[in-house]
């Protein structure tokens, strides 16, 4: 039994580097069409109207942080601006809806997607940039910083508005539940504790931040992307990341779990 165990563990093995040889030289192949077919799609400019003039990224920081207590996290990162913007160039921003955007709190209603730190920098990436590929390009470079960087890493100036915490964690990844789970399980804090609250309002203010000096640079004219955008249909049969497995464990969606796709 042991030896039929061992040998069937052994062809499992050898299929497993096969199977992820051929992966990984598909995905190299496919990539390079899907690149090449992005640089075909070209990037528009639009009209929004919302006007950005450079901001000081710990002022934008700190009324995120406090906005958080009231308006969660996508909703207080669009508050780090629109409260500044409304002040300093006016128009649009002296009337925009700051808590439209509240539904995307939680990973949208609650829901552990996307971090609504994203959505809501995202959209004011969006309004202040008024060009298609600019506006990937940030939001590109925002996932990788809040999926790859130890956070998080802002101080509130003063006494915190809800407790002292004491970790940092990567997320690896910018989905919602599982970067807040990975950092409860370092602090050793429940979600509805002030401890995860204080977490959460922390990282919206480093989110915008990061927003704030991409923004800045763009008005600068010297805004260059960090990162370049996945092309994981190619790898994964759809839009994904490259950590499937911390959710589907070895269920990852393959290609052609996906044949629909090509309809």
């Amino acid at each position: 039994m042991e030896e039929k165990m061992n040998c069937e563990l052994e062809v499992s093995r050898r299929n497993f580097l096969s199977t992820s040889g051929k992966i990984l030289a598909g995905t190299a192949i496919a990539s390079t069409v899907l690149a090449s077919q992005a640089d075909k799609a070209h990037a528009y400019g639009y009209e929004t109207g919302f006007a950005y003039t450079k901001l000081n990224p710990e002022e934008v920081a700190n009324i995120t942080y406090h906005n958080y207590f009231k308006r969660w996290c996508a909703s207080s990162v669009i508050a780090g601006f629109s409260e500044l913007l409304q002040k300093k160039v006016g128009g649009l921003w002296k009337t925009f809806p700051i808590d439209g955007m509240r539904w995307a709190h939680g990973g949208m209603a609650g829901w552990g997607a996307l971090c609504g730190t994203l959505t809501g920098a995202g959209t004011i990436c969006g309004l202040c940039t008024n060009d298609t590929d600019v506006a990937e390009a940030m939001a590109n470079d925002l996932a990788f910083y809040y999926s790859y960087t130890e956070l998080p890493s802002y101080t509130p100036p003063g006494k915190p508005e809800k407790a002292e915490i004491h970790h940092m964690t990567m997320a690896g990844t910018p989905v919602c539940h599982i970067s807040v789970g990975r950092w409860m399980r370092a602090e050793g804090s429940a979600f509805l504790d002030p401890e995860r609250a204080e977490r959460c309002a922390r990282l919206a203010a480093n989110i915008a931040m990061e927003t704030c000096h991409m923004l800045n640079d763009h008005a600068d004219g010297k805004f260059k992307p960090k990162h370049a955008l996945l092309f994981n249909v190619a790898a994964n049969g759809i839009t994904s990341q490259n950590n499937c497995m911390d959710c589907h464990g070895q269920h990852v969606p393959a290609p052609d779990t996906y044949a629909t796709l090509k309809k």
